[in-house]
């Protein structure tokens, strides 16, 4: 029997959705699937992946703050660790994901497959996030993990990025990574497309029918900082103020469902839990199913800044789309997004709100709106914004990045 290609995703925390769907799409096709992932396995469940991989290698492993507790706790986890590494040396890749954030965990994969093809897909650009190096550091952000993202762009055979088309031409001139970086000229832009397997038939039965108030969804982290926290507040408040129901579904990647509801709690118990209902993560075709009762969805830029001078804003996609274009429902964001209000202008979908004050008097704007024609264009968009649809494309970057490789 002729032996598989073996694609290897190796994740630095636990396994996007996103990086699901491109899995199973390769196992549909044929490649053997390999999930690495450097994470806590209570932070995650290995059942809801298994379809995508043929086999999921986890470290069981992960870096905490030093002090004496976290250091037996990380003495007890290395037999996990010695395992994972066991298994990584066996491997013969066809060609290597190598999944960021953290970096520094990324830079170290891609040292350890360097004789394979390496395909560098950064997720979030974090470098985007700040104008320079001091600022960054300000905010906690480490040098290090700097120094990392930009040995990732400058090593790695192939770059897939999730952003605008144009966002890696910021790396000609950013100040947080220092000189011009010399990257591969073969990079792809695969933004988080839909997945037949995940989209279901649009929802006539929302919960709005029941009590005739509308119901807004929100699938995402929210952020821990303060800062952040009371922007979220104050605005959730203000569609709570005009009896409009917010659900949302929080999970932050890197954190498990406890510690999310222990670091949300002072939005929980600020806000009135008659409209204010924190669902926590649900596996991710539940969740497309169950959103799909709602009328719309979120997605708000919680920067505050001109989208010019912060470019994570106006280059960033964000699996949000996908979801909910899969679960049918059309969703309100900032105009910020600049790359968003682009892709959802071809298929007049696109519900960008200016600032804040848009949201005023809300539940007025969402009653004038054709709903029916709003679920007529996310059929139409859904099934040109999906995942088999453009996977050709990804499956010849491949092939270019190993004929590239094999030259060198």
């Amino acid at each position: 029997m002729k032996k598989k290609k073996q694609i290897v995703f190796f994740c630095a925390t636990t396994p996007y959705v996103m990086i699901y769907k491109i899995a199973r799409e390769f196992k549909k096709r044929g490649y053997e699937t390999i999930l690495i992932t450097i994470s806590q396995r209570n932070k995650w469940d290995i059942k809801d992946y298994h379809d995508a991989f043929d086999k999921i290698i986890c470290s069981n492993f992960q870096l905490s703050k030093p002090n004496l507790k976290n250091f037996f706790n990380m003495l007890k986890r290395v037999p996990y660790l010695a395992r994972a590494i066991y298994e990584m040396k066996k491997l013969k890749p066809y060609v290597v994901f190598s999944i960021a954030n953290p970096t520094y965990i990324t830079a170290l994969a891609m040292r350890f497959f360097k004789k394979y093809p390496i395909i560098y897909f950064p997720y979030d650009i974090s470098s985007q996030e700040y104008s320079n190096l001091g600022e960054a550091m300000m905010k906690g952000y480490k040098e290090y993990e700097v120094n990392a993202e930009r040995y990732c762009f400058e090593h790695a055979d192939g770059i897939m990025h999730k952003g605008a088309p144009n966002e890696l031409q910021h790396l000609k001139t950013s100040s947080m990574l220092g000189s011009p970086i010399k990257t591969t000229p073969l990079n792809i832009f695969f933004p988080p497309y839909c997945s037949d397997e995940f989209i279901v038939p649009i929802n006539k039965n929302k919960l709005s029918k029941e009590d005739n108030e509308f119901h807004l969804a929100y699938v995402g982290g929210l952020f821990v900082d303060k800062e952040t926290l009371e922007f979220y507040r104050s605005f959730f408040q203000r569609l709570i103020d005009q009896n409009i129901h917010i659900h949302s579904y929080s999970k932050t990647q890197h954190l498990s469902k406890e510690e999310d509801k222990k670091n949300l709690l002072p939005l929980i118990k600020s806000l009135d839990p008659k409209f204010f209902h924190i669902e926590f993560a649900l596996p991710p075709k539940k969740l497309i199913k169950e959103i799909s009762k709602y009328d719309f969805g979120l997605f708000v830029d919680c920067y505050g800044a001109d989208p010019q001078s912060v470019l994570v804003v106006s280059y960033s996609t964000g699996n949000k789309i996908s979801s909910y274009l899969e679960a049918g429902i059309p969703f309100f964001y900032s105009k910020n997004f600049m790359s968003i209000d682009k892709i959802l202008k071809k298929y007049n979908l696109d519900l960008g709100l200016k600032d804040l004050n848009e949201f005023n008097d809300f539940n007025k704007k969402l009653k004038k709106l054709d709903y029916a024609k709003l679920e007529k264009n996310i059929l139409r968009m859904r099934k040109d914004f999906n995942m088999a649809k453009h996977f050709l494309r990804l499956e010849n970057f491949i092939k270019e990045v190993i004929k590239r490789k094999k030259s060198q």
